[in-house]
Order: structure tokens, then C-alpha cells, then sequence
């Protein structure tokens, strides 16, 4: 049988609480070998998960530059995705006795992955991504040789995608979502040539078996119920098997419940949670808590925004740290503006389309802010710096009533 080995890296404080769940459905995977590289602990023993130690960004960053004789430094657990397809050669030590290499997520729920890929699809095919469009940075694999190893040295841009801090989504399309599902890549103008643009220029060239089939089931898509059982996963409607589940748009959804892990061989997963039952009286009840937490927070962001309102006057505080600057979100440009005292202009262009914001912010502390945009949102901005360079390489935004999370890259 052809051997699989799948690699994730994952640095944090703990384990999300949906992690089990990806652990129990890689247990029901037997043949397929998982290699988590982490500063954590194993939350319970699975014979084909190997967990590996390494303590943190700064000793992965070491490893990948040897291995890539680059100069690398990752600052964040999000620049790692650009790395994924280099996996392969980060980690060679490692996949010896494979026959194949990839990389996953573990914000994914399997199913059984030996029912789709199957030793034909494998014989067949080099590369395999479960989204027709582009190579899924949730769940690649490819064949283990030099050429499939080194694939991603096929970017003219590689060397300067991993050297930067900034996150290029280099293991996709470079946030290209929209287009590429009516545009084929090449015909595409993006920053970076992605893993998609180098796969899909070595498909057409005959240079390489590229197998891209919608597998998954992403719940960005649908609200429908899916049940999980016994490493199968299926939709409750129509009874059709996917390959996986991506939880990517509900995991960091308050309202979203996820029942404690109880080592069962069958759970639902939906817009609602995941649980062992549905239970439709909890959903709601847990949905108006949300809410009820929601408004406290808003408002505890308000009298929080009004006391620096008013320390600021006698702090006298101001955002001269900042000059003329443009930063990276997805494909969107956007560049700062400092004004008078604590105001600043941003100015988003995206698809030569601009929009002008202004934000009035008050010093907390360090190089957090608080403050108000034109549409009186509340926000939080949290300047992230690189040693002692004074430009900040990176901005975290978020936005207190909408709840939305954004990470501004500084465009060197």
C-alpha cells in the first residue's frame, strides 16, 4: 500500500477545543501517518499521530533555514502557511519511508481518505488538492521525489515570499478566492507567483499530474448538517461522502458549541457546533447568551474609549510614531495617513476602488489603541514590531461591533 504522511505545525498556549475531533477522525485513518510539529503536549495518545517537539517560531524558523538556506524569521503562527509546500524539504528527515508527502489543517474533520484517494488516484497522480480551483492549504498531498519537493522553487518569487514577515498566501492563490473560480489564474495579474499559478503553468506544460476535484465540504458554503461516523462523513440530506470538513468560517464563532469530547465513533457537525445530539433548545439559549455578551462587550469598549477620551487630553497623547506607510490585507492596499494629533486617514484600494476612512485613537498602553472610524465602529489596534526598527511590520485591527479580525502587512 502507498504510503501517506501528512505534516501540520502548531504553536499556541493550548489546543482549540475542536482539536480532538480532528485527532478521533485521524484515528479512524489507520494508514495515513500524521506528523504535528508543536511546543504542546499530546491531549491523549493515537498510534499514527506523531507529535514532535519544537518550542517555538523562532527554533522552526532556525530548522527552515537550514534546510532552505534562506534567512528566515517568522514572527507569527499565520506566516507559516506560506511555508506549507516547503514542508516537504523542511521536513525531509522525516518522510523517508513515504510515498507520499502533504500537508493539513487541524481546523479540519476527516473522513476516510483512503475511499478517495485511492491507489489508482495515487499511481496516477503527482499533486492532489480536494478544491478544484487552486491547491487547498488545508489538505495538499504530493508525491515524494525532488521534483514534487522542490515544486514551490518553481515561484520566481519563493525566496522573497519566505524571507518576508508578511503572509502572502503563497500556499493558495495569493487571496485571489474571488477570481479564480471564473478566471484561470494564468490569465490573473497577482503580486506573487503562488503554488496555484506554479501548479497550474506545470499542468498545462505537461510537467506534472495535477488530480483538483471538490472533495470537501467547507461551511462558508452551507448551513446543512453533516454527521461523522465511524471515520465516514456524510451530508444528512443528500447521504454524500467528503473527503473532509473544513471548519473554517465557524471555529472562532462565539455562538458555534462544541460539546466535550467523549471518544464516541459518531457526532454532527453544522453551523450550530458540533455535538453528539442535536440539541436545538441549547442552541438557543447559548445563542441569546451571545448576544447578551455582545452588547456588554460593545459597551464596555465604549466607557473604555470614553476614558482614554478623556485621559488624552491631559496625556496629551498623539500617533506621531507613524508616517506615511502602505500596508497589505489579502489584496487589498491600504496606507496610512497621520493627521493632526491622534487622527489618521486610511485609504483602502482594492480592484482600483478607494474607500477613505478616518480613525481618532487613544492610547492604552504600549502600542495598543483604541478608537472610532467615520461610521463610529469602535476598534482596537495593536502595532506589532520587529527588534528595534520603528516602522511596525504588522497591524491587528479588530473591530469591537462586527466582530471581524484583520491582520494589516507592512508592504516592504
Amino acid at each position: 500500500m502507498t504510503k501517506i504522511a501528512l505534516i501540520n505545525c502548531y504553536f499556541g498556549e493550548k489546543w482549540p477545543s475542536y482539536f480532538s475531533y480532528f485527532l478521533i477522525s485521524c484515528k479512524y485513518n489507520p494508514d495515513v501517518d500524521f506528523f504535528i510539529f508543536t511546543n504542546l503536549n499530546a491531549p491523549f495518545v493515537i498510534p499514527n499521530v506523531h507529535f514532535i517537539k519544537i518550542n517555538s517560531l523562532a527554533e522552526f524558523s532556525k530548522i527552515a533555514s537550514v534546510k532552505l538556506q534562506l534567512a528566515i524569521n517568522v514572527l507569527d503562527s499565520y506566516k507559516l502557511c506560506d511555508f506549507k509546500p516547503a514542508y516537504g524539504l523542511i521536513f525531509q528527515d522525516y518522510l523517508k519511508d513515504f510515498d507520499f508527502w502533504g500537508y493539513c489543517d487541524i481546523d479540519i474533520i476527516l473522513g476516510n481518505i483512503r475511499s478517495f484517494l485511492t491507489e489508482k488516484v495515487l499511481s496516477r497522480y503527482d499533486v492532489i488538492s480536494p478544491v478544484k480551483n487552486y491547491p487547498a492549504g488545508f489538505f495538499t498531498l504530493l508525491r515524494n521525489n525532488e521534483q514534487c519537493i522542490n515544486l514551490f522553487k518553481m515561484s520566481k518569487d519563493y525566496g522573497n515570499v519566505l524571507n518576508s514577515t508578511r503572509h502572502f498566501c503563497f500556499d493558495e492563490c495569493n487571496f485571489e478566492f474571488k477570481r479564480i473560480y471564473n478566471t484561470d489564474i494564468l490569465e490573473i495579474e497577482t503580486e506573487i507567483e503562488s503554488f496555484a499559478l506554479v501548479l497550474r503553468r506545470m499542468e498545462i506544460e505537461d510537467k506534472i499530474r495535477y488530480y483538483h476535484k471538490n472533495l470537501a465540504q467547507e461551511f462558508i458554503y452551507t448551513d446543512t448538517v453533516h454527521y461523522w461516523a465511524q471515520g465516514h462523513i456524510f451530508n444528512r440530506v443528500t447521504e454524500k461522502k467528503y473527503l473532509l470538513i473544513h471548519l473554517i468560517n465557524l471555529k472562532d464563532n462565539k455562538s458555534f458549541f462544541i460539546d466535550k469530547f467523549k471518544n464516541q465513533d459518531y457526532f454532527l457537525i453544522s453551523d450550530k457546533g458540533i455535538q453528539y445530539k442535536q440539541n436545538n433548545y441549547f442552541h438557543a439559549i447559548k445563542k441569546v447568551k451571545f448576544r447578551i455578551k455582545k452588547e456588554m462587550n460593545i459597551t464596555y469598549y465604549k466607557l473604555l474609549l470614553f476614558k482614554y477620551f478623556i485621559l488624552s487630553y491631559s496625556k496629551n497623547e498623539n500617533i506621531d510614531f507613524l508616517e506615511e506607510q502602505s500596508y497589505k490585507i489579502g489584496r487589498s492596499t491600504i496606507t496610512i495617513y497621520p493627521q493632526n494629533k491622534n487622527e489618521m486617514v486610511i485609504v483602502n484600494e482594492e480592484d482600483n476602488i478607494m474607500q477613505y476612512n478616518k480613525f481618532k485613537l487613544y492610547k492604552v498602553k504600549n502600542n495598543k489603541w483604541i478608537g472610532t472610524n467615520s461610521k463610529k465602529n469602535i476598534s482596537t489596534l495593536d502595532f506589532h514590531y520587529k527588534d528595534n526598527e520603528k516602522i511596525p511590520y504588522k497591524i491587528s485591527i479588530k473591530n469591537i461591533e462586527n466582530r471581524t479580525n484583520e491582520t494589516a502587512y507592512y508592504k516592504s
